[in-house]
């Protein structure tokens, strides 16, 4: 039997009124393009829509795949009664605009981005998160635009700190970066959705990527608060201990480190530093809770270590010289001053401008062997993002179901 059901429109409009979607289209058209291409602008011109169907979550499904609006993964139907869950554990009333999303400025209103944020699987309770994440985004300190349309593989990489990570279950612990964690999954995968649906990221129309990478479906990690024996990353923006906060980072992709500070540093000192030497910006390490400890107890500052990772993480001069980047880009786009003056002495390659642009958290599970990840980064400014989570008045309430 035929069932019926209504269900949210999760594209974005700019502030003139235009959908994000016929943009798409013409663009998708000029370039010649197919697949995403050829459904792209077919959509009712409204905020919500009825669809029709013996299995209404697989037609929505199959509707929102063909239309480009989901990320190949099966979505959850942003179901006008899920929509108005989700935003009950807003801080901010529906229409409120949280910022335009590059490359096509479309509206991140508070309503469509809970869309995204149900579309991703999201609990209710994380969305708080999500739109911490979005404002983070919508900062011009981020370079959306460039994170959107760079030939490059750069993605968001959220980091969230303090008491409301462990209270939502952000796995902050072993095997955070991988599956099988809810949170980290969906807060993630709900950026995506939002940078495709309302900022019109799409593969191969304006977002150039030349591959990929896996963190681009999610990458949400949250601080091991009890674990670290230094200040969280929300801290030591000025933020007090009680808050919690999303750190934003660009992360060109994760790399497994196994062993110490030094062979962080030998990575560090690689090819893959090289766009963060070409433009700047700001570099993760992820150290794992017993090196953490065992550095503290040397009596090591988070300080100390950003300092010895920038000492001790340069790239040789000669090995600088022969990578492609060096010798096919740099002498028609540039360097930075900073790298300037290391080639002209011969001296190694600093792979950041200062031992500040080093961002170290703690986070992993106590391992036997200690594993670290480094996040080289892409694009300028050097960012390190900050947002404070706002939760709404009523959040004791609605958590416990009243």
């Amino acid at each position: 039997m035929e069932r019926s059901v209504w269900i949210h429109v999760p594209v974005g409009q700019q502030a003139g009124g235009a959908w994000i979607d016929d943009i798409l289209r013409r663009r998708a058209e000029e370039a010649d393009l197919v697949g995403k291409g050829r459904v792209a602008g077919e959509l009712p011109r409204q905020r919500v829509e009825v669809v029709r169907a013996q299995d209404t979550e697989a037609e929505v499904n199959e509707l929102y795949f063909r239309r480009g609006w989901t990320d190949g993964l099966p979505i959850v139907a942003p179901t006008v009664a899920k929509v108005r869950d989700m935003l009950r554990f807003s801080p901010e009333s529906a229409g409120v605009v949280v910022g335009e999303l590059d490359p096509l400025r479309g509206q991140a209103t508070v309503e469509k981005i809970a869309v995204n944020a149900v579309m991703a699987g999201c609990r209710s309770e994380y969305f708080p998160v999500v739109l911490a994440a979005v404002l983070g985004i919508a900062d011009p300190a981020f370079n959306l635009r460039g994170v959107q349309t760079t030939d490059e593989n750069v993605t968001p990489l959220l980091v969230i700190s303090g008491p409301l990570a462990r209270e939502l279950g952000i796995n902050f612990g072993i095997g955070a970066l991988g599956p099988g964690w809810q949170a980290n999954a969906t807060i993630g995968r709900a950026l995506r959705l939002i940078m495709n649906n309302i900022g019109g990221g799409w593969p191969g129309i304006t977002s150039l990527a030349g591959i990929g990478q896996p963190g681009r479906y999610t990458l949400c990690v949250a601080e091991h608060d009890q674990a670290s024996p230094w200040p969280l990353l929300h801290t030591e923006s000025g933020l007090s201990p009680a808050s919690s906060a999303v750190t934003l980072l660009r992360a060109e992709c994760s790399i497994n480190v196994t062993g110490e500070l030094d062979d962080v540093a030998s990575v560090m000192a690689s090819a893959a530093s090289a766009f963060s030497v070409m433009h700047g910006g700001c570099v993760g390490v992820l150290l794992a809770p017993a090196t953490a400890a065992k550095l503290h107890a040397q009596g090591r500052t988070k300080s100390d270590i950003a300092r010895h990772l920038f000492e001790h993480g340069r790239i040789p001069i000669e090995q600088w010289k022969k990578l492609w980047l060096r010798r096919e880009i740099a002498p028609d786009y540039g360097l930075p001053a900073w790298v300037e003056e290391a080639e002209a002495r011969g001296l190694p390659i600093p792979v950041v401008e200062r031992a500040e642009d080093i961002v170290v958290f703690v986070a992993g599970g106590d391992a036997p062997i200690p594993q670290h990840v480094y996040f080289p980064t892409w694009g300028f400014p050097a960012c390190r993002v900050v947002v404070p989570i706002n939760l709404p008045r009523d959040w004791e309430g609605l958590r416990r179901g009243e």
